[in-house]
């Protein structure tokens, strides 16, 4: 019964979570959406002096504690460039105190229904990593649907090129006609030129935001020519074709190492599986692994373990191409 409660106390929060996450990154303000086009360093230097800071209701104590912590400059850094990457206005110091209240309400939740310190801990750990996990599983997908529409985004400004508009014009065109990440970015790009950066620095700006090796060729193809001059479109077309090439090949070798993925994840879920199906079985027989000194390390040691060879199994399957 007690396995019971944690388990739909789990699921509940993990689904209140999420309605939250959705709710707080769905609402964006006119005054973030303009401060996010002019996000360049020299502004993030200036904006740490402000002492006054606006966040969203609910989390406005926390995070501003959060803000003032310097020690943790270099992680809401960090944590800063990851939400630009998935496109999401929200201020480092908010997600942080997102983590922190899923990490205390999962915690608390599971300590009074189960009263197990392991459990407590092991469930707050998982409470804090859910909104990072969150936040790499967004930049991925976006980054996917990016790559997959770039050549046809190098297709258009070429074919834009050649009836003779300026690479602006096809900037334009691609961020009006394509929808999506790629006309996000691209808009995003124009309308921080509009504000006063440099072309080289909006489409520097555009390669750290969205860290695509393609994207980066073709941004390496255009300031090349706006420097040495060329036939800007016929260098757009080669490229193009390099990355249908690239994304075929990538295709194959995932078709390749489907098997290795697929038995990678199967021995990484069997382990947690074969040890909730025995827990609702014999629940004394196997409550002994999270009471006893020795059952727990155990534990320990079969978790590190199964991480190993997850890491492993990963490497290989991972073709960089």
């Amino acid at each position: 019964m007690i396995l019971v409660v944690i388990i739909s106390t789990f699921i509940t929060v993990f689904l209140l979570g999420y309605v939250v996450l959705k709710f707080i990154y769905s609402k964006q303000k006119a005054v973030s959406r303009i401060k996010r086009y002019i996000n360049t360093d020299e502004i993030r230097e200036d904006k740490r002096k402000v002492s006054s800071r606006e966040y969203r209701a609910g989390l406005g104590i926390i995070a501003r504690g959060i803000g003032n912590a310097r020690f943790l400059d270099n992680y809401k850094r960090e944590i800063q460039r990851k939400l630009v990457r998935a496109h999401l206005l929200l201020k480092a110091e908010e997600f942080i105190t997102i983590s922190l209240i899923l990490m205390a309400i999962l915690g608390f939740l599971t300590f009074i229904t189960s009263n197990s310190v392991l459990m407590t801990i092991i469930l707050s750990i998982l409470g804090w990593l859910l909104p990072p996990v969150f936040l790499k599983m967004r930049i991925k997908k976006r980054l996917k649907m990016l790559n997959e529409q770039l050549s046809d985004a190098i297709v258009l400004m070429s074919n834009s090129l050649k009836a003779g508009y300026s690479f602006f014009q096809a900037v334009d065109i691609i961020s009006k006609e394509m929808t999506g990440p790629i006309a996000e970015e691209f808009a995003f790009m124009q309308k921080e030129v509009n504000l006063g950066l440099t072309t080289e620095k909006a489409l520097e700006n555009l390669v750290n935001r969205i860290k695509s090796d393609d994207l980066e060729l073709v941004v390496t193809a255009v300031l090349i020519q706006r420097q040495v001059g060329g036939n800007l479109s016929e260098v757009l077309d080669n490229i193009s074709t390099t990355i249908r090439e690239r994304i075929k090949i990538k295709g194959e070798v995932k078709t390749v190492t489907a098997q290795g993925r697929a038995s990678g994840f199967i021995i990484s879920v069997l382990p947690f599986g074969l040890g909730l199906i025995l827990f609702v079985i014999n629940r004394d027989y196997m409550i002994g692994l999270f009471t006893h000194p020795i059952g727990i390390l155990i534990v320990v040691f079969s978790l590190l373990m199964e991480l190993t060879g997850i890491y492993f199994i990963s490497r290989i399957v991972k073709i960089e191409i």
